[in-house]
């Protein structure tokens, strides 16, 4: 038995040197290169996950370890994922520490340079580096890796990272494989480190293993570098799948962070972002996204929320705030308004992403913006310049079946805005844009038209854009214009507005919005607006019933936010009736202002004030002024605006054969006080040809009045003083000399007999308050027989008159008035009766 135990042993030996003999003479001997290099490829392949060649020597050390070193490593795969290296060493541990169970494996790269695809590793042999990188990096307490480049890529859309290593080491520290290697990403320089859990992390019992990737960037004097830390967890060892990612990045320059990802450094700025991800082989998703970037230029943006998928954003729920002027004073030009913050959320749909809950916000008023999208992008590329670009980007808003926008392009550079090509159409509905009544939604028609959009220089411009509505019989229009560079001050002019508006009837189109208006008439516009931000010029025509109004006006930038307004403004006849109807509106009450919908006032109202940021110098002329079936020379005036103060200096109205020459100014901001004198008009115009009692003579009048310019109707606020006189004249009645000597004496009197009285004098002094005049103290009338003293009052806005009048013999002023009279009802109309007794005004009074 002992003999046999110990045969069985020699035989034993005798096979182990055998076999120790055979794999020294396989490791050393030259005839064996072919089947060394065979096994090296076979082993590489299954490491690299591709299909691996060695075109160098292969050779094969068993002392102190098992390591082979290869020369000429190459891989070529079908999908792009190609690898070459210099020499490449593969180990594992000591004898020692193998009988002790300590299985840890070496790898030493040289001279590498990689193209690695973004998708190389979807179709790559489960575990290997293709699929699995962090895998094969944990497995690794013992990696040197010396002049290698990787580059990521997309060749399809151009999208490219190149990391170059320069030396990386590895080491087992307090219980973990760390690895930190001196690299460039995108030519510049960082660190990299990567860290592994030797151990299982029990308590994490979903993912048990663990690892922490980090990214450094050395900052510059005035700014910090980037500092980015990635938490993983994984369910097994292969870090292959369910893995969960925690993100923290704090970045001092978005120039730098831009340029590592190998885009052009358009914007700089600070930023951080904090994020959880789940990623699986072929998805990816993220959860409790929050970022923020502070521009250089002091606009803040923020973006928070979460998707489902990281590449499509579908199931994304993400808000985003970009303060952009927040610290901007209100407003008080229309040159000062600037945007201050835009907000939005934005959905993923089955359609598309969707963008709810936008809203505009300026120094001035608020816009809010209903669903916009779907928003598409068929693809992000970058060129080799390192510009983002959105290939296939479009836009829709409104229902699928009838969009109200729709846009179509391309942008080929999104942060630099640069390269925008965008055409599309719009269909909205008046009812859209405009706060309509209910029964009113359908009657403004639509807004149909197209548009083209591209950058302009420094910002986008509108190429062409051409709309008119449709669908409506109380109104049509038509607008073509054209606004490139219109963001450039000094730029020659290149704006060019044409439009057109006609409303039929202006009553019916009024009720449509929700307001009365008495005037029936049409009105119309025609006319071009062309310049840019420096200076702007409007020629056109405007009608308001058959009144005719020619414009050229120029709107200069001025210093401050302010606009200075220069030409002139003319009509062949001007139709006053017609435009006293037109600008008051029927009834007591303020008109509503047409509010565009989803805008409102900022918080403490507008503060956009047109008169006080404006000046102005116009010519006003009219050569002919017609109203109530009579005409007259029409209207001379000099507008001036100076720092909120209004003053029409010299101003001439002819009107009915008179003429009101005078100056009109501001007092505060909404006190307009008019002064100055008449003369000239007939009394049968005054009183109009209807009525029942024939009068003659030339009137004359003295005014300062005041009137509140804010009020729903200034007449009412109608204040100070006017006096009218006639010289002389004759009234086609005897019946005011019959009343003042009575019957008896009448029948002497020739007046009486002749059926008309001549008149010597009248005075009419009026005090207003609140638009009502009362006499101050008493109208005079002095006839060749009789002095008629009248009290009362004459109320413009109710156009009605009340008036006690009492004659009294010329010669007797102080006696007993006679038959008393009174004169009431509609100014154009009243009616005239026999008093009762009462207090009849009475004393001496001169119409002088």
């Amino acid at each position: 038995m002992v003999r046999f135990a110990l045969r069985a042993v020699a035989v034993l030996l005798a096979l182990a040197c055998v076999a120790i003999l055979a794999l020294v003479l396989a490791v050393n001997l030259p005839q064996a290169e072919g089947a060394r290099r065979a096994l090296a490829e076979e082993g590489l392949t299954q490491l690299w996950g591709e299909p691996v060649r060695v075109t160098g020597a292969v050779a094969v050390s068993l002392w102190p370890r098992v390591s082979v070193d290869m020369d000429g490593v190459e891989a070529r795969g079908a999908d792009g994922a190609n690898a070459r290296i210099d020499r490449l060493t593969v180990s594992i541990s000591r004898y020692a520490q193998l009988l002790a169970g300590r299985l840890r494996y070496g790898l030493e790269v040289g001279g590498g340079d990689f193209d690695l695809p973004f998708d190389a590793g979807l179709k790559a042999r489960p575990g290997s580096l293709l699929a699995s990188p962090i895998h094969v990096l944990s497995l690794l307490p013992h990696l040197s890796i010396r002049d290698t480049v990787m580059r990521f890529t997309d060749p399809m859309n151009g999208w490219l990272f190149e990391l170059k290593v320069s030396n990386l080491k590895s080491a087992i520290e307090t219980g973990r494989n760390v690895l930190v290697a001196d690299a460039a990403l995108n030519g510049q320089a960082l660190t990299l480190a990567f860290a592994f859990d030797i151990d299982v992390e029990k308590e994490e019992r979903e993912r048990p293993y663990g690892a922490q990737i980090t990214l450094a960037t050395a900052g510059e004097a005035d700014a910090r570098g980037l500092s980015a830390r990635l938490d993983v967890r994984a369910p097994t060892k292969r870090f292959d799948h369910g893995l969960s990612m925690r993100l923290h990045a704090d970045a001092g320059s978005l120039a730098k962070v831009l340029t590592l990802a190998g885009i052009a450094p358009t914007i700089d700025g600070t930023g951080q972002i904090a994020v959880r991800l789940k990623v699986e082989p072929d998805h990816a998703s993220f959860h409790d996204l929050d970022l923020v970037l502070n521009l250089a230029e002091g606009q803040r943006i923020s973006v928070t929320g979460q998707a489902d998928d990281l590449e499509t954003l579908a199931g994304a729920e993400l808000k985003a705030v970009a303060d952009l002027k927040t610290d901007a004073p209100p407003a008080v030009s229309l040159r000062e308004i600037v945007v201050t913050r835009l907000t939005g959320t934005f959905h993923s749909r089955a359609e598309g992403m969707m963008l709810d809950e936008a809203l505009i916000s300026t120094n001035a008023f608020d816009q809010s913006l209903r669903e916009i999208g779907p928003i598409r992008v068929r693809s992000v590329a970058r060129d080799p310049e390192g510009h983002v670009a959105f290939r296939g980007l479009s836009v829709r808003a409104g229902p699928p079946d009838r969009p109200i926008a729709q846009l179509e392009g391309n942008v080929d550079d999104v942060l630099g805005l640069a390269g925008v090509e965008l055409a599309g159409s719009i269909d909205i509905p008046v009812a859209s844009v405009l706060s309509l009544p209910p029964e009113a939604q359908d009657r403004l028609g639509r807004i149909v038209g197209s548009l083209s959009l591209s950058d302009a220089g420094d910002g986008l411009g509108v190429d062409s854009f051409a709309a008119r509505i449709d669908g409506s019989d109380l109104i049509s229009a038509d607008l073509a214009l054209v606004l490139d560079e219109l963001g450039k001050p000094g730029v020659a002019a290149t704006t060019q507005v044409d439009a057109r508006l006609k409303v039929p009837n202006y009553s019916a189109f009024a009720a449509a919005l929700g307001e009365a208006s008495n005037f029936r008439g049409q009105l119309g516009f025609e006319g071009r607006l062309s310049g840019n931000t420096d200076a702007l010029t409007m020629e056109g025509r405007t009608d308001i019933g058959r009144t005719r109004i020619n414009g050229t006006l120029s709107s200069l930038a001025a210093p401050g936010g302010r606009s200075l307004v220069k030409g002139t403004i003319s009509s062949p006849m001007v139709y006053a009736d017609e435009l006293i109807s037109f600008l008051r509106p029927a009834g007591q009450r303020r008109p509503k202002t047409v509010r565009v919908v989803g805008a409102r006032e900022r918080e403490g109202g507008s503060q956009l004030d047109l008169i006080g940021t404006t000046d102005a110098d116009v010519s006003i002329t009219a050569t002919r002024l017609q109203g109530g079936g009579d005409s007259a020379t029409g209207v001379q005036a000099r507008l001036a605006v100076k720092d909120g103060s209004l003053r029409v200096d010299p101003m001439r109205i002819g009107y009915r054969g008179g003429v009101i020459t005078g100056v009109v100014a501001s007092e505060g901001r909404s006190v307009m006080r008019a002064k100055g004198s008449g003369q000239g008009w007939p009394l049968s115009s005054v009183l109009g040809r209807g009525s029942a009692i024939s009068v003659s003579g030339t009137l004359q009048i003295v005014f300062n009045l005041t009137a509140r310019m804010d009020a729903a109707d200034p007449l009412a606020t109608l204040a100070g003083t006017l006096t009218g006189r006639v010289g002389s004249g004759r009234i086609g009645t005897g019946l005011l000399d019959l009343a003042g000597v009575g019957i008896i004496a009448g029948i002497f009197t020739s007046s009486v007999q002749k059926g008309e009285s001549v008149m010597r004098c009248a005075k009419v002094p009026l005090v207003f308050h609140k638009g009502v005049g009362r006499t101050n103290p008493v109208i005079v009338v002095n006839t060749e027989n009789v002095q008629a003293l009248a009290r009362g009052t004459v109320d413009l806005v109710r156009n009605r008159i009340d008036l006690r009048v009492a004659p009294r013999p010329l010669n007797a002023p102080e006696g007993p008035a006679g038959h008393s009279f009174t004169v009431t009802g509609a100014l154009s109309s009243p009616s005239i009766e026999l008093a009762s007794s009462g207090n009849d005004p009475g004393g001496r009074y001169s119409c002088k």
